[in-house]
């Protein structure tokens, strides 16, 4: 093994799997929360809200300030943010000021999160980046799986604020390790750049510049499927057919097993084969259990449904981080990844929207119906018009991969 394997694994991954970890434990604790701020239920669950607002507006700013300065900057300050806010978060008197932290700590953690992507990728060759990205967000499930049941059983004897506390001295874990990685840099083009390019797609080779948006529209569908079936599947299999809320469990369990378990091979095969060989049969197979999912009314063809899904979930991971690395310039890797990802979130938040709204006027079992288009619609985008992106497997003709020099840091 490599001597930047090993310094990926301590700073990058373990911190990863710790990050993960430490956010899934407070999942179980949120009814304790509303009882420690004396709120409703309901309002105790927009921790989950302003977290995921914090995250979206750090996309931007830190893919702009990876082009400038690289990964490890917002590696550090991010985890720095986490550490501050959670502490924050344990002394907040009130529900208001708490939210307060949740938004910042939610900003701090993605440029933590970004940040390591970016590093992971960095690392290695081309060649070897799909298994270094699925390796990635493999362990960061593992991390978000084992969070709950430790979270769930900490609760009580240390409650809320003691979770936050647990969760900053983690977070502290995470800033030390940060600060000692040395990083990889990557010789980035010099000159008088500002900071925040929002035409920084023009500098994509026309070649490419297709296929990056197409990933766009791919990203979107990728997250827009994970919460129209992390709000519509418990809808569809309790409210419509009728079986226990033990049963919903069963069946996430299923998919997150099957996700998992497809991770390491779609890796293996995107550095192998191609990325298309695993982002159009993500989109593809997703789009397929959508328009099947309503016919499956017991829970074994709605679990048989989901180990589909679940390959799908398994295959999406990293995938179309590492294409868009491979096709966009070095110098705008962050900011282009930051404008797709955050084009991302938009579905994260719209689809669950326009879920409930059929899911109203009509039927859980639907709104699967009503996504079936823009999933299979990105499937067949990627498997005609899209590019290859890895070096070995471009076709001939294409531009070959932008020069980079690596140095470690």
């Amino acid at each position: 093994m490599s001597r930047r394997f090993w310094s990926g694994a301590l700073h990058i991954y373990i911190p990863s799997l710790l990050m993960m970890l430490g956010q899934g434990m407070l999942i179980p604790a949120l009814p304790t929360l509303a009882e420690t701020y004396a709120v409703s239920g309901a309002l105790a669950v927009q921790v989950v809200t302003i977290q995921q607002v914090g995250r979206f507006a750090a996309f931007i700013p830190t893919g702009a300030v990876i082009d400038r300065l690289g990964a490890k900057p917002p590696m550090v300050f991010g985890a720095f943010v986490s550490v501050v806010c959670l502490l924050g978060a344990a002394a907040a008197p009130n529900f208001v000021l708490l939210l307060a932290t949740q938004f910042v700590w939610g900003f701090g953690q993605n440029m933590w999160m970004f940040g390591r992507e970016i590093a992971a990728a960095e690392m290695v060759s081309a060649e070897q980046r799909g298994r270094a990205m699925s390796t990635l967000m493999g362990i960061s499930g593992v991390g978000m799986a084992m969070g709950p049941a430790i979270g769930g059983f900490l609760t009580e004897p240390v409650g809320v604020r003691g979770l936050f506390l647990i969760f900053a001295g983690i977070s502290a874990v995470i800033l030390v390790l940060g600060i000692m990685h040395k990083a990889v840099r990557v010789e980035r083009p010099k000159g008088n750049r500002s900071m925040f390019n929002f035409t920084a797609f023009k500098e994509i080779h026309p070649y490419f510049r297709l296929t990056y948006f197409i990933l766009f529209i791919s990203t979107f569908g990728v997250l827009t499927r994970t919460q129209v079936t992390n709000t519509m599947l418990p809808l569809y299999v309790e409210s419509q057919l009728g079986y226990s809320p033990a049963v919903t469990g069963l069946l996430f369990t299923v998919h997150a097993v099957a996700t998992f378990a497809i991770i390491m091979p779609a890796g293996f095969v995107s550095d192998k084969r191609g990325r298309k060989w695993v982002a159009a049969p993500s989109a593809l197979i997703a789009g397929l259990t959508f328009l099947v999912m309503p016919f499956a009314d017991y829970p074994v063809t709605i679990g048989a449904v989901l180990v589909f899904m679940g390959f799908a979930s398994g295959m999406a991971m990293g995938s179309m981080t590492t294409y868009t690395f491979d096709i966009v310039p070095v110098h705008l890797r962050g900011q282009l990844q930051a404008l797709r990802r955050s084009f991302g979130e938009v579905g994260a938040v719209t689809g669950p929207l326009i879920a409930g709204g059929v899911a109203s006027v009509s039927s859980p079992s639907v709104t699967f119906w009503v996504f079936f288009p823009l999933l299979m619609g990105a499937g067949l985008a990627l498997v005609f018009f899209a590019r290859e992106g890895l070096p070995g497997k471009r076709a001939p003709g294409a531009p070959p991969p932008a020069a980079e020099s690596v140095t470690d840091r």
